[in-house]
């Protein structure tokens, strides 16, 4: 009614504003969830409120709560807005493999304020790991309080995280050891969990790329990250070493009304790759080789030092990285908004910014599309012809020519097509109604 009525003065109601997340549980495998098979969704409700929802939809009919929902309080005091959609992973705990939920603290609407740099926040600055089918705590790290078996404090952890935490198995034994995230004070957090022994559980500092950065200059490197960002395992001369790629841009403030801040796409190299390998790391953004103005394709000159990763800067005006990057074929692809480019504003058309799709090297951000086919020359970006802020690209796998392929659909398309041969079959159908 709220909406409906849309009275002047009064406030948007958020509502469930999260995006859901599902497990499915279909044993057998022919493509239905039958009678005891488990079928649940779970989300958060971003600015809605400070909660964390399950639902156990095996039997569509008869939805119901699967448990109470994880709202602010005891185990979970530092829960702020429900930002962080759920990730579902496969952990060890006390002996036993079972399926669980990891997501990020939320958002600290501290963060709104925009009256300069960001400050530390009293809420959202956790992550935490809880059972999928009871909802309870398995673990948790958090920024200040007493570490126990399932408590792990950081002293660093002083900023809320939106983001959807990216998780990897590391070392391929079905189980998920390990996140990557980063938070609204431009800090990228590595969190090991493998193990059985929650109290061996750990979180270490891998990156500070924003305001606690001893070579920050205010609020220009007032970095903040609310998308999840990618990992890749790979080799450099010889030596293990596991990429992690993020982009950085302040989703509350699109139009930086609280001051231009410099937002960068980053490569950063964790050559601790060993499983419960993490440590704390001095890295920041000036120790990573700033790839802006070199590195511009693979056959040119890269004066860039790329000894623990590059940074490329978004250049035109205001431009920031509000969707999650992904890397395929060795290739980063990602999109970025342009707030004030677009329609013209004194058009009869609404000023909705637009945006940009990159396709750069994963090694050292060069140009790897030729996206302007009237020359030769590759280049890193193109513009997207749908305006506002655009969504993340997306892998599908199928077979358009004589074989499977991988391709990148940008917003707006066309689509790209990629050298990565496909790892799953994707297909879908729909069922007719026969009454029509």
């Amino acid at each position: 009614k709220t909406l409906r009525t849309d009275a002047v003065g009064i406030k948007h109601p958020y509502l469930v504003d999260g995006s859901p997340v599902s497990y499915l549980e279909d044993t057998n495998e022919n493509g239905t969830i039958d009678a005891g098979e488990k079928a649940y969704l779970f989300f958060g409700l971003r600015r809605g409120d400070k909660a964390v929802f399950g639902l156990d939809v095996s039997d569509p009919e008869n939805p119901k709560l699967l448990w109470p929902p994880i709202k602010k309080g005891g185990d979970f005091a530092e829960l702020g807005y429900t930002f962080s959609t759920p990730r579902i992973i496969i952990t060890k705990e006390g002996g036993t493999q079972r399926p669980a939920l990891v997501f990020g603290g939320g958002y600290d609407l501290n963060k709104d304020l925009r009256t300069g740099v960001g400050t530390d926040d009293s809420e959202g600055n956790a992550i935490y790991v809880v059972d999928l089918e009871t909802g309870q705590l398995i673990w948790r790290a958090v920024g200040s309080g007493i570490s126990s078996a399932n408590t792990f404090v950081h002293p660093g952890l002083v900023d809320s995280i939106p983001s959807p935490l990216t998780v990897l198995d590391s070392n391929g034994n079905g189980r998920h050891d390990r996140f990557y995230v980063g938070d609204t004070g431009g800090n990228v957090w590595r969190a090991d969990v493998n193990g059985t022994d929650t109290s061996e559980w750990k979180l270490t500092l891998l990156a500070r790329l924003g305001r606690h950065a001893p070579s920050a200059g205010g609020k220009i490197d007032d970095r903040r990250f609310f998308h999840r960002g990618d990992v890749v395992q790979t080799f450099e001369n010889d030596e293990r070493v596991d990429v992690v790629v993020f982009g950085s841009g302040d989703r509350p403030d699109p139009l930086d009304k609280g001051g231009d801040v410099d937002n960068f796409a980053y490569m950063i190299k964790d050559f601790h790759t060993a499983v419960g390998g993490g440590v704390d790391s001095a890295l920041e953004h000036a120790d990573l080789g700033d790839v802006t103005n070199t590195c511009l394709t693979e056959d040119s000159a890269c004066t860039a030092d790329l000894t623990h990763g590059w940074a490329l800067r978004m250049e035109f005006p205001g431009e920031k990285i509000l969707s999650k990057p992904i890397a395929i074929a060795n290739t980063v692809f990602f999109t970025s908004f342009l707030p004030t480019s677009g329609f013209d504003k004194t058009s009869c058309a609404p000023s909705e910014g637009a945006g940009r799709l990159y396709a750069v090297s994963l090694r050292n951000a060069s140009a790897t599309n030729n996206f302007d086919t009237t020359t030769e020359e590759f280049e890193r970006i193109v513009d997207l012809k749908s305006p506002g802020i655009p969504s993340e690209v997306v892998a599908i796998s199928t077979q358009l020519g004589k074989k499977p392929s991988t391709y990148i659909l940008p917003p707006g398309g066309p689509i790209i097509p990629t050298s990565a041969t496909p790892r799953l079959k994707t297909f879908w159908f729909e069922e007719e109604d026969t009454d029509l």
